[in-house]
């Protein structure tokens, strides 16, 4: 009999549980999914007034999350999750067997210092353009700024979710929480992790990327060519590949 592997996967900014449908139905059967919606994100009501979003609350979801699916899991985060998940591995690294991180985008763990420099100048293009877009057109504006060209190709549906998001986008971008993980921090992870991301992405997060996995004594990274940051959103077939794969190759080299 296959062993089954249990999954847990983590949205992005503006997402919840469900942008992973399309990704999840794409996953070979021995594999149990479970989709998790961060504290603030979704449709439904806040549990107070969204002063305690950041990193410490969304890893604490994240574990519990975890412990409910009966760990140890396969993490995969997307984006703005990838802080939480790192944050998860260190806390609680019985927790999980491994970790699918794609393309995460906080410095704290660049020291060259000319990749410092591109990953400012490039964060600064991506964020500080829709904390522009926030501020002059409120949430809403945010969502379509945010996926660029690939919004109009969006099903309804798919645009719908986002939008229902909308509303934590003030959450993001006043959070006093970054979740500072230095890499010192990550050389103390000893999960096997995935850090991947798109040959078409923006240095933001190709750099960070390639530092994440530079970092960890276990982190690999994996290169989707042609992909961007949204690959989730718009490739759910290669990104299910890719957690296809990973997971795979572990269970091929553990025998299982």
């Amino acid at each position: 009999m296959t062993k089954t592997e249990k999954l847990l996967f983590v949205h992005g900014a503006a997402g919840d549980a469900r942008i992973w449908e399309p990704v999840i139905a794409r996953l070979p059967g021995w594999m149990e999914s479970n989709p998790i919606t961060l504290t603030y994100f979704g449709p439904d009501a806040w549990p107070d007034d969204g002063g305690r979003f950041g990193i410490g609350l969304h890893k604490a979801d994240i574990i519990a999350a975890a412990r409910q699916a009966g760990g140890p899991v396969h993490l995969v985060c997307w984006s703005y999750a990838v802080q939480a998940g790192l944050a998860a591995l260190l806390a609680e690294p019985d927790l999980f067997a491994s970790a699918v991180l794609y393309e995460g985008a906080r410095p704290f763990h660049i020291v060259d210092e000319a990749e410092r420099g591109a990953f400012a100048q490039s964060a600064e293009t991506i964020f500080g353009a829709l904390a522009g877009v926030l501020q002059a057109d409120g949430p809403d504006a945010t969502i379509p700024a945010l996926f660029g060209s690939h919004y109009e190709k969006m099903p309804e549906a798919r645009r719908a979710i986002y939008l229902s998001n909308a509303r934590m986008m003030p959450l993001l971008f006043s959070s006093t929480d970054p979740g500072k993980i230095t890499r010192e921090d990550l050389a103390r992870i000893d999960t096997p992790c995935c850090c991947a991301m798109g040959t078409e992405s923006q240095p933001a997060f190709t750099i960070a990327t390639r530092a994440l996995a530079d970092a960890m004594p276990r982190g690999s990274l994996s290169i989707v060519d042609g992909a961007d940051h949204f690959l989730p959103e718009i490739g759910p077939d290669r990104f299910a590949q890719l957690v296809t794969d990973w997971v795979s190759g572990l269970r091929t080299n553990s025998g299982s």
